[in-house]
């Protein structure tokens, strides 16, 4: 600010015959337009730095767009605090919030107080984003079921990746064909912009769902493939993983591995069963189909206790009509547990007679006596994750067919082992 000095304020009133009242008049209308002169001066200066913080908010605004559209801070990532910008350009706070204002209003991010600044979309290009929690997508997660082996952190994957990006609307099909048509209608007609579907049934697509992939509607299938339907679909290399499964257990010097599963008609269990094959294959052995048991139905969604029992009943006697088996890859954990009581009522126990591989596992991290299989495991989290990822993409720049496969890995648990020598006994000649 220009300081002006007393003795440059006009004073020829000071002269001049009048009363104090007069003088004292003259002498602040005087001083009252030597600071309007002064003020005026300085917001002539203060509007010239206003225009030259813009062009350089403006650049720091093209900089992280940049870092943004270069996949320098993928989709969901958190920007650096305003401090850390700060230090980054060498600029101020006030310079940092305008380009980050810049860059909201354009749909690249969103800020939210406490929580920072998330990053959007990638190539917003002139649709306006969402800038406030109710106008965040919906999307609508529909699965057929979920527990602590399996589901439970796919929804925990789904539902951190969603934060501040999209709401979620959740609902159980219980592998139920019905119920999934009216899961589907309740969300079409609850303004879902999308939808992520745990199919029932591989075999057979519901009506519902080609009429929305027809209408490049986004849909994203988890956990199952739709062969020859143009849809995104997340999974985990099942095929791979049964592979090595049963490939660990040949290691292990066992020849007869039988494999066991539900009667579920899902590509899951399909996968799963043709990487078990394709280990015989790679191995040189001949794979008898016999010791493939896909039978178990109690597995599947509100089942009772009496179709367990049965379930129980018929792998007790797939264990005593195959007799030479030592080794079992179980298409899911729960089937390994009934699998452990069957053989528990026909006199045998995990590893000591059969070794045994599942896929999934109860969680034991507060259990330390549970029981711990030989497990493949999924990364059920990243499953979840990227079925919102790909959903989001598609709600924004529209349909996609992209198959993501998700690598596993094989966790060794105490329900394996190198097969029991079995002696033989022979008849005394006569």
């Amino acid at each position: 600010m220009n300081i002006v000095g007393r003795e440059r304020r006009p004073c020829q009133w000071a002269t001049l015959p009048c009363t104090p009242s007069e003088r004292r008049r003259k002498w602040w209308d005087s001083y009252r337009a030597v600071w309007f002169i002064t003020l005026k001066s300085n917001r002539s200066s203060s509007q010239a730095l206003s225009k030259e913080d813009k062009i350089l908010y403006h650049q720091i605004y093209e900089k992280i767009r940049a870092d943004i559209q270069g996949n320098a801070y993928e989709i969901g990532s958190k920007l650096p605090s305003v401090k850390q910008l700060c230090e980054k350009y060498s600029v101020s706070a006030i310079t940092i919030r305008h380009a980050l204002d810049m860059l909201r209003d354009e749909g690249f991010i969103t800020r939210q107080p406490r929580i920072g600044t998330t990053v959007t979309s990638l190539n917003p290009g002139t649709v306006a984003k969402p800038t406030s929690p109710s106008n965040l997508p919906t999307i609508a997660f529909l699965t057929t079921d979920f527990s602590d082996s399996f589901g439970t952190l796919v929804l925990m994957g789904a539902l951190k990746r969603a934060q501040n990006r999209a709401h979620i609307l959740l609902g159980r099909t219980s592998a139920d064909d019905t119920l999934q048509e009216s899961e589907i209608a309740s969300a079409l007609s609850a303004d879902a912009d999308g939808l992520i579907l745990m199919p029932s049934n591989s075999t057979f697509i519901p009506k519902a769902i080609l009429d929305l992939i027809s209408r490049g509607f986004p849909v994203t299938i988890l956990d199952r493939l739709f062969q020859g339907i143009p849809v995104a679909t997340i999974s985990s290399d099942n095929v791979q993983a049964a592979k090595e499964a049963t490939n660990h257990l040949f290691d292990l010097g066992h020849k007869n591995v039988a494999f066991i599963g539900s009667k579920s008609h899902i590509s899951t269990i399909t996968s799963r069963h043709s990487g078990w094959a394709m280990a015989y294959a790679n191995n040189d052995i001949v794979l008898d189909d016999e010791l493939s048991f896909t039978e178990v139905q109690s597995t599947i969604p509100d089942s009772t206790a009496e179709e367990r029992e049965d379930d129980i009943r018929k792998l007790e006697e797939f264990i005593t009509a195959h007799g030479f088996v030592t080794a079992c890859l179980v298409s899911e954990y729960n089937i390994a547990l009934l699998l452990r009581e069957a053989l528990r009522r026909v006199g045998k126990s995990i590893p000591e007679d059969m070794s045994v591989i599942c896929f999934d596992h109860a969680s034991y991290a507060f259990d330390h006596e549970l029981f711990r299989f030989t497990h493949v495991e999924q990364e059920q989290k990243a499953l979840g994750e990227k079925a919102i990822d790909v959903t989001l993409r598609q709600i924004e720049n529209g349909p996609s067919s992209e198959q993501i496969l998700l690598p596993t890995s094989l966790v060794t648990g105490n329900s394996t082992a190198e097969p029991r020598k079995r002696t033989v006994t022979t008849q005394p000649c006569e």
